[in-house]
């Protein structure tokens, strides 16, 4: 397992003449290195070697010598300190404050949070560990510990899980239907009444250190908790443990103002001029004003429609009338014929 077709070839062939050197086997293939190795036989029968020679000679040999099995003894040795964590972590599990175990419980409490990705879930681990840190507080002061130091420890991260997992617990109930927030405050009770049945075993500054966070996250959980119905729950200021109670008036939802919805402005419809009949209405005097006379006759003008811009003038009636004929004197012979209309 994890040898090379090269080092495994290599292998055959070494054992194949290690057989031909030791009972003859496969001579015919050894040949010349069997009859190399008569030669040394004979010449070593011959030289005497000094006992120290022989040694370092068969030292160097040995370390010169090629490793083998070395992938089977790493996947031992992996297997081996597998074991040997996993006893470790099991007898770590009952490990108190101050026991050299303490530190791999520790250990393997932070490796479990970085593998939680989910905030909920995050929230619910940190919570459990709160509480395993708050019963080691308990078997502590019914063991009769009193020294503060012992506690530190202890003390530290149950604070900072119990803190850090209402904060995230509150800001997902906030955002959902509220209820992990009676969860909360009922939680907070629970190990508040633990706490208190041996607050007289533990020192006075522990014991004020746990039920006066387990207080604050039980009224923060209960007044946000109140205040789920309302259009505003939280406001823009926070604390360790997330964001505070809104303190406006509670109005519900369904009961605020309502921004005026925007209308869009009203389009226009437009019309091309093609598709829109032209109302043409007949003013002497424009006709007169926009007509100029031709070099060739003063008497004749065309009639030019005219569009009215306001709603002045005559109103427009539902058969249009014939624009006008303007008649003149016969023009002299030659001259182009005008028409008007």
């Amino acid at each position: 397992m994890g040898e090379t077709a090269r080092a495994r070839t290599r292998r055959r062939d070494d054992e194949r003449f290690a057989r031909a050197v030791d009972s003859g086997v496969g001579a015919a293939e050894f040949g010349t290195e069997l009859a190399v190795v008569a030669a040394l036989r004979r010449l070593g029968g011959s030289v005497t070697v000094e006992p120290g020679t022989r040694e370092r000679i068969a030292r160097r040999i040995t370390e010169t010598r090629p490793r083998r099995r070395v992938l089977p003894v790493l996947t031992t040795a992996v297997v081996a300190l597998t074991a040997l964590v996993c006893l470790g972590l099991l007898l770590a599990r009952d490990a108190l404050p101050g026991e050299p175990l303490y530190h791999l419980k520790r250990a393997h409490e932070t490796a479990m949070l970085g593998l939680t990705f989910d905030t909920e879930d995050d929230a619910a681990r940190r919570l459990s560990y709160a509480s395993r840190k708050l019963e080691e507080i308990t078997i502590l002061g019914r063991h009769g510990v009193h020294d503060p130091d012992t506690y530190r420890l202890a003390l530290a991260d149950f604070t900072e899980h119990a803190t850090r997992g209402a904060a995230e617990l509150m800001a997902f109930a906030t955002r959902t239907d509220g209820r992990p927030l009676t969860t909360l405050s009922a939680w907070a009770q629970r190990k508040s009444a633990e706490v208190a049945e041996v607050e007289p075993l533990l020192p006075t500054t522990v014991s004020t250190d746990v039920t006066a966070l387990l207080e604050r996250i039980e009224r923060r959980s209960t007044a946000l908790s109140e205040r789920m119905n309302c259009y505003e729950i939280t406001s823009v200021h926070s604390d360790d443990l997330g964001a505070l109670p809104a303190t406006s008036a509670c109005t519900p939802p369904e009961s605020r103002p309502s921004s005026p919805a925007r209308t869009a402005p009203r389009a226009e419809p437009e019309t091309s001029p093609e598709a829109a009949p032209a109302t043409f209405v007949e003013h002497p005097h424009d006709v007169e004003a926009t007509t100029e006379p031709t070099p060739r006759s003063a008497d004749v003008v065309p009639a030019v429609p005219h569009t009215p811009t306001s709603r002045e003038g005559r109103p427009p009636t539902s058969e249009p009338e014939a624009p006008a004929v303007v008649s003149g004197p016969p023009l002299p012979s030659g001259s182009p014929a005008v028409t008007a209309g």
